[in-house]
């Protein structure tokens, strides 16, 4: 079958990878990749190597060992990707921002390896819980600016397991913030002469990642309105016997402190979630003592929020940022949430059919992977080739915002038109170019 490749420029950026698989199993590396981007229907295995034209090139056996057998690791191919998003897309000085949350990856069958029920947040109330069947996901995205928007590039991840499962397994069970405290420390290891900020909500705002992080890194999250609070400890006297105090006396909870004290509310405007808006905030610097032990904490009380009915609390770990700067910094975890979407409905998170152990855990990267590799690829070379600019419709008089959606369909165009239409190809050979394409698209999904 003839294959109808990628747009060059998309393996040139894959060669980054290669030190990270052996000769044969980078091959396939690169032709799931780009059938992974390409593919219009379920992200399956032979529906990928459909889509990359790949029919008859391997065995498809081949392909489907690259997820259960072959030599290559996640964690390795994950801070490659990350090397490649530091030295391209951000700038030298500036923190780098990342983002950590969760994810639940609905699956079908009993014989899934790391499958367990857990609960699933779009469908579940505050009166009501709902369980699905599946995989929980932890994930860890560098945040960049493009496009006049923030986009989350996920780099590293990790399978999270149940306890039910952990011991069925016979596995010590992890806490998802366990999990997102090695990612974190695998990640800023890696670059202990640059500033992290950590993004979490309430779920990692805790001790698991607060307490002996490494200096690098701040943390900016969500914290409680119930939370128990002391002041610093005072400093121990000349000749004073016993050991020194780790923490002062007993100070209000954020939520007491808010209802006592109206007058400390003081006017800020801020901008998130694309809107400028007026909040009231109360900034308190305490020992948060079960959080962060004896590390001074900065929690900003916010009344008004866009969005919030109640007060809220938003917490950092550098004293010395603005209240407008801890929200406006901790609203920025959104766009982790419009990644998850878009991998789950663009790029078949939740498509694969494996079932091993390693299988399961590679094919969902592989997802994950591809949308930063997409951004990657459309901010260095896509925004530039004449595919970028679509047509518009007469319905939609603005012009369009560069979204994800829009760089895949300019990275399938600008593939798709570089085999279609060759001036220089004979008739006869864009007949067999033509065919494969027709043949794929058309097939059921």
């Amino acid at each position: 079958m003839t294959s109808f490749a990628i747009v060059a420029t998309f393996p040139l950026l894959l060669q980054s990878f290669s030190p990270c698989f052996n000769s044969p199993t980078f091959d396939s590396f690169v032709t799931l990749m780009s059938g992974w981007v390409l593919n219009v229907h379920r992200h399956t295995v032979t529906g990928t190597i459909r889509a990359a034209g790949a029919v008859g090139l391997k065995h498809i056996s081949s392909y489907h060992r690259f997820f259960s057998q072959a030599w290559w690791d996640t964690d390795t191919v994950g801070l490659t990707l990350a090397r490649l998003i530091i030295s391209t897309l951000l700038k030298k000085d500036a923190p780098i921002v990342l983002i950590v949350d969760d994810t639940l990856g609905r699956h079908t069958g009993k014989k899934i390896a790391g499958a367990s029920m857990h609960r699933d947040p779009l469908l579940s109330t505050a009166k009501r819980a709902s369980f699905h069947w599946g995989h929980v996901w932890v994930v860890l995205a560098i945040e960049v600016e493009l496009f006049e928007r923030r986009w989350a590039l996920p780099v590293l991840m990790s399978l999270h397991r149940s306890k039910k499962c952990s011991e069925a397994e016979g596995r010590d069970y992890r806490k998802t913030t366990e999990q997102a405290r090695s990612l974190m420390l695998l990640l800023a290891g890696s670059y202990r002469d640059r500033e992290f900020r950590l993004l979490g909500d309430a779920a990692y705002t805790n001790s698991s990642l607060i307490k002996n992080r490494p200096s690098n890194v701040t943390i900016f999250g969500r914290g409680r309105l119930d939370a128990v609070l002391y002041a610093p400890a005072a400093k121990h006297r000349k000749g004073q016997l016993g050991r020194p105090r780790v923490r002062g006396k007993r100070l209000a909870s954020p939520q007491q402190q808010a209802r006592c004290n109206p007058e400390r509310f003081e006017p800020v405007m801020i901008n998130a979630y694309g809107k400028t808006s007026i909040v009231y905030v109360m900034v308190i610097d305490a020992l948060w003592y079960r959080a962060a032990h004896r590390e001074l904490i900065r929690l900003v009380v916010v009344r008004g929020f866009p969005g919030h009915e109640r007060d809220d609390v938003f917490v950092c770990t550098d004293v010395s940022i603005s209240a407008r700067e801890v929200i406006e910094t901790y609203a920025r975890r959104w766009s982790l949430e419009v990644t998850f979407h878009e991998a789950k409905g663009k790029l078949g998170f939740e498509h694969p059919h494996n079932r091993s152990e390693r299988a399961v855990e590679r094919t969902a990267a592989m997802a994950l992977f591809a949308y930063s590799l997409v951004v990657l690829w459309y901010a260095g070379e896509g925004h530039r080739t004449r595919f970028a600019k679509s047509k518009t419709v007469p319905w939609y008089t603005r012009k369009p915002a560069v979204t994800f959606t829009h760089m895949l369909a300019t990275l399938r165009r600008a593939s798709w038109a570089q085999i279609l239409l060759d001036p220089h190809a004979s008739a006869a050979d864009l007949r067999k170019r033509i065919q494969p394409l027709v043949e794929y698209v058309s097939a059921a999904a």
